[in-house]
């Protein structure tokens, strides 16, 4: 059975709003000052919970059992990152647009999300009802979008003092 959702990410704070059928089923919000965020898609709600130094972890929480139900491992030097849910199923996220406007969660077998996206808003077309996955797709591209603006931050001043220089 195939889904398509449609959402929209306010730029400044981060957070996401989810679309079926042009009505708002859910949303994605954001702490303010860290990465971790509250979900709710359809009946689910989950939390996103960072851990480690340079957020190498993301515990995912059911909150209506407070169970952790999945933990999202990230590779620091490639866009890619491993959903392992409680039950033993493991899914793969990663980049696949050279512009990083097109990924995908997958387990290469039966389950296959993808997601496209422009500047504010894109679609995701989804062969699984699992809202977990759905959400944490949306969720991990904006991990890697706070990466690559904390990068852009520090090099900045870098650069401008290296030209400032000469």
């Amino acid at each position: 059975m195939s889904r398509f959702i449609n959402w929209k990410n306010d730029w400044f704070s981060g957070n996401f709003q989810l679309f079926v059928d042009g009505a708002q089923r859910g949303m994605i919000r954001f702490s303010t000052w860290r990465s971790d965020a509250e979900s709710m898609f359809e009946d689910k709600n989950y939390q996103f919970v960072n851990e480690g130094f340079w957020q190498s972890r993301t515990k995912v929480i059911d909150r209506k059992t407070n169970e952790v139900v999945a933990i999202i491992t990230y590779d620091s030097w490639k866009s890619k990152a491993v959903i392992s849910l409680n039950t033993g199923e493991q899914y793969e996220w990663k980049s696949t647009g050279i512009w990083k406007t097109q990924f995908t969660v997958s387990n290469y077998k039966d389950a296959h999300i993808m997601y496209s996206a422009n500047s504010n808003s894109g679609a995701i077309s989804s062969d699984t009802d699992n809202e977990l996955l759905i959400v944490a797709g949306l969720f991990i591209k904006q991990i890697y979008n706070k990466r690559v603006a904390v990068l852009i931050a520090c090099l900045i001043p870098v650069i401008t003092a290296s030209v400032n220089r000469h």
